[in-house]
């Protein structure tokens, strides 16, 4: 059986393309409406596509569903940047193809990094999410040494599940992950793959 192999391309949002891909067509309409641009978002899956269908892709059908398993449910395939999980599978798909067939190794990023790093705002974008996480992390301190002594056990528990409970919201509906440890690990990697004075192209 012969198979499709994938190719691939990146629009001006970030958003890796599959070349190969049944909505390719679609993908490429120039000054789509805002509906058209959400009906391309939930189709940037290679679930939308008839080489799944057909199971003629280089990426067996049962891979690709594993592969958006480990994604949606296991949060196995994040940002090196921030942290996230990718949100598209074709950016995953991406960075397997070429490992498997190139030996080269692509880093996750997510759109929203992609695009400070293009306009050269990274840091500026780091520094607003590494100042939110310490205003968080520094109110729990003061509401933990503001407790009269002994600290009511049941009030504290309580406010420290509701603030990571609230980071974690903010993770995954608003994609801001203010987690300092994924900060942290982030700027190292930028620090070290990336030139500071340099916007992508």
């Amino acid at each position: 059986m012969r198979y499709v192999l994938p190719s691939f391309e990146i629009d001006n949002k970030g958003r890796v393309l599959c070349k190969k891909h049944s909505e390719y067509s679609f993908f490429k309409l120039q000054h789509k409406s805002y509906y058209q641009e959400r009906r391309m978002e939930n189709l940037l899956t290679c679930k939308t596509c008839i080489h799944y269908e057909q199971n003629d892709c280089y990426f067996p059908r049962e891979e690709i569903n594993k592969i958006e398993f480990d994604r949606e449910k296991r949060n196995r395939f994040k940002c090196v940047l921030c942290g996230n999980r990718i949100d598209r599978m074709l950016t995953i798909i991406q960075k397997l193809y070429y490992e498997e067939k190139f030996n080269v190794k692509i880093p996750l990023i997510c759109c929203i990094c992609y695009e400070t790093l293009k306009n050269g705002t990274f840091l500026e974008f780091f520094g607003k999410k590494f100042f939110i996480s310490i205003m968080f992390d520094l109110f729990s301190i003061f509401f933990l040494f503001s407790e009269p002594f002994p600290f009511n056990v049941v009030n504290f528990a309580l406010y420290i599940t509701f603030m990571f409970s609230l980071k974690v919201l903010l993770k995954k509906v608003l994609h801001l992950n203010i987690f300092l440890p994924d900060l942290i690990r982030g700027k190292k990697y930028y620090d070290k793959y990336f030139n500071q004075n340099e916007k992508l192209t």
